[in-house]
């Protein structure tokens, strides 16, 4: 098996990501096929139907391929700035929402694209006092939840922030120190890439890889410890 930098399994197909070339195997490891409709790709993610699967690029792409006919549905340029940050899928499967640049790289925005045939439903621009990097969804609180940093008046980071997600907008901010949004930041970047080997000798987070993938730490939980500090 390569060395990727980012794998992903959902127990029927497995993806890996050099950056240059997307690997698509099946559950006996066997390549089914291989892609370079994108560069710079090292996130994948599986569409909880297990119909689609969509890589996003650091430069500014998503590539969003069939598990049925293991075609390229859409390439999409969300924005001509490049950026690292999380998305993900609602639970039903119909949106897609991706955290990425807006007008500039200091700003954020948040893509809302319908599942349906990849239409963008909404774009969110994130006022420039914040930056929003990770998204993700909880099932038991039936809340999204997103993890992002405030800055102060010199313009670089002061806080990090823990906030729910809800009708498109952050609401109910909640601070963190400069510690823990760095911990977190570093964490979501190692989960969303599947806690591989390569990514995790680029991360800067002092625990062994073993302890982080048992962690399990979600916004959710994150939210609710600092709520009730």
């Amino acid at each position: 098996m390569k060395k990727f930098w980012g794998y992903v399994n959902n127990g029927k197909y497995s993806i890996g990501c050099t950056g240059q070339t997307v690997y698509l195997y099946d559950k006996d490891n066997n390549e089914i096929k291989k892609y370079k409709d994108i560069i710079y790709a090292y996130s994948p993610m599986f569409s909880p139907d297990g119909k689609i699967f969509i890589v996003k690029s650091t430069n500014g792409f998503l590539a969003v391929y069939s598990l049925e006919s293991f075609a390229l549905i859409k390439k999409i340029r969300y924005t001509k700035f490049g950026d690292d940050n999380g998305f993900c899928f609602s639970p039903d499967g119909q949106l897609f929402i991706n955290i990425g640049c807006g007008e500039d790289v200091l700003h954020s925005a948040i893509y809302i694209y319908n599942t349906s045939d990849f239409s963008l439903a909404n774009r969110i621009d994130i006022d420039n006092k914040m930056m929003v990097h990770y998204i993700e969804f909880d099932k038991n609180t039936n809340t999204y939840y997103v993890l992002g940093f405030v800055r102060g008046d010199d313009g670089v980071l002061k806080n990090g922030f823990v906030a729910r997600f809800e009708n498109q907008q952050i609401n109910n901010m909640l601070l963190l120190s400069k510690e823990e949004y760095t911990f977190f930041r570093s964490y979501k970047s190692l989960e969303m890439l599947g806690f591989t080997e390569k990514k995790y000798q680029w991360t800067y987070i002092d625990y062994e890889l073993h302890k982080l993938k048992s962690m399990n730490y979600t916004l959710a939980n994150l939210y609710a410890q600092k709520k009730a500090e």
